[in-house]
């Protein structure tokens, strides 16, 4: 039986963006993911994808990522996501909304669609 895709992006959300695990990539991205957002559209495979997510962790200083929203529909996740932390060169508060929807296959994330909004915080 295949697992709920809301799950499958709860534990993407949680091990990337909250606990910082890499490991969590082999776990659940698929062997070639595509991502498509404002800087347009890259095919990466496991290693790049975590090359990229170890970069975004050095932009912000003490992180926290929460989940605000999520919905799912057949093999599509969407989140509205908000990251909030310190911008390691300017030394501010940063706050940045995140919607996402993702795309699984056979459990796993293959595609994704991201707008992010620096400056915006929808929690309020």
């Amino acid at each position: 039986m295949q697992e709920d895709p809301r799950d499958v992006v709860a534990r993407y959300w949680d091990g990337l963006w909250h606990r910082r695990d890499l490991a969590v990539v082999d776990e659940l991205i698929g062997d070639t993911y595509v991502r498509h957002s404002s800087a347009g559209t890259l095919t990466l495979s496991r290693a790049e994808f975590k090359r990229e997510i170890a970069g975004a962790w050095r932009l912000l200083h003490d992180a926290t990522t929460t989940v605000d929203d999520q919905i799912a529909e057949g093999d599509r996740v969407w989140t509205r996501a908000t990251t909030q932390g310190i911008n390691l060169d300017t030394g501010a508060m940063t706050v940045v909304t995140w919607l996402t929807v993702h795309r699984l296959d056979g459990g796993r994330i293959v595609e994704s669609w991201t707008a992010s909004l620096p400056g915006v915080d929808w929690r309020r």
